[in-house]
């Protein structure tokens, strides 16, 4: 189909670098041959932050990276004149009024063309927003104002209990691009089957907030009950120096240098080789904002079964076919129970299908095609 004849859409959106949920899915966006055929599509990258830590923080650089948003989107507004408009919207914070300001352009648009706008929320923080301050819940409506919202679970549905204003909700779950194929899954199994040895795998920002401190407690634990045959592998960046000085004295303290491996912020071949070689995943997260993890997606894309603590939509996700929901109290004993009871074929079987029935990246690509043909 020529371009000229399909709709305009302009897509203001996270993609990496850095790299976190907001930025992946954006990723699969912006590399998306389905959306990219379904529209006539330009991108804008938002960018306000370099490095993972300097997320949620002030400085000048982001004032720069505000100027030239603005100037982006004017011009793009201008020159493209795009029917539907895609914004990854933030729910609090320095990012809020950002979006705020980009807004400006946007609503003036608006009246002249009538797009139909979206804004993609990826994680919670509207409702504490909103609910203690006049002044931030009339700066919230005013940016809602007759736009269609795009919540990534149910569970998000009373963040706007408080505001009027915005049109529709739509409700669109991650979804992530499986890394392997089938055939290289079954061999994936058959390896697993054979060395017969447990391999834990931590994959997210590496902060206490998301529970790697709980996962190193796991493995002073497994050590003291001479539990062997066990190997823990730990990845993603850093969220501070304090955080990275934390891990190496825990590790050193406790003697855990065998029992442990961190590999940095992975990506590509070494991500895949992490998760393939990987027995269960697992996820102790206790971070406000979580929602809808890509990791854990990613993990049942390969097959793992997942240890997670209930958090966000994790009890969406996670059924006792594919894992075990835990909390502080019990993940040790919850955690011996998915190594003697999760680690089969039929286990990694139905962890896989749980992934291409719910969360593979064509169905994320069809519904949110969907929704932005809908409203």
């Amino acid at each position: 189909m020529n371009k000229t004849t399909i709709e305009k859409a302009l897509f203001i959106l996270h993609y990496s670098p850095p790299v976190h949920g907001a930025s992946k899915v954006g990723d699969s966006i912006l590399k998306s041959e389905g959306i990219n055929k379904a529209f006539n599509a330009q991108y804008i990258k938002i960018k306000s932050s370099i490095k993972l830590d300097e997320i949620g923080k002030f400085n000048l650089t982001k004032m720069i990276f505000l100027l030239s948003l603005l100037v982006k989107v004017s011009y793009k507004l201008c020159l493209f004149r795009p029917k539907i408009i895609y914004y990854t919207a933030s729910p609090s914070g320095f990012a809020f009024y950002r979006d705020l300001i980009i807004s400006i352009p946007i609503k003036i648009y608006s009246l002249l063309l009538k797009p139909k706008i979206f804004y993609h929320y990826h994680a919670k923080g509207i409702l504490s927003f909103t609910e203690h301050s006049r002044l931030n819940k009339k700066l919230t409506n005013f940016f809602l104002r007759k736009a269609n919202l795009i919540f990534i679970s149910k569970i998000m549905k009373d963040e706007i209990k408080l505001l009027i204003g915005y049109d529709k909700v739509f409700y669109l779950s991650n979804g992530v691009e499986s890394k392997i194929t089938d055939n290289e899954f079954q061999n994936i199994i058959a390896n697993r089957i054979i060395k017969k040895k447990v391999n834990i795998l931590y994959l997210s920002n590496m902060m206490r907030e998301k529970g790697f401190d709980v996962v190193l407690e796991l493995a002073e634990k497994l050590k003291k009950n001479n539990i062997n045959n066990i190997e823990i592998n730990f990845a993603g960046a850093w969220k501070s120096m304090s955080e990275e000085e934390f891990f190496n004295d825990f590790v050193e303290k406790k003697g855990l240098s065998n029992f442990i491996t961190y590999h940095g912020l992975v990506q590509g071949e070494k991500k895949k080789f992490l998760f393939s070689n990987a027995t269960l995943f697992i996820f102790p997260s206790s971070y406000k904002k979580e929602v809808f993890p890509l990791s854990v997606l990613e993990s049942l894309s390969f097959g793992l079964p997942i240890l997670a603590y209930d958090i966000g939509a994790i009890s969406e996700i996670i059924n006792d076919k594919i894992g075990l929901i835990t909390n502080k109290e019990s993940i040790f004993e919850d955690l011996n129970k998915i190594i003697n009871n999760y680690q089969t074929a039929d286990i990694y079987e139905s962890c896989r299908n749980e992934f291409l029935d719910n969360y593979s990246i064509d169905i994320f690509e069809k519904e949110i095609i969907e929704i932005l043909k809908s409203a």
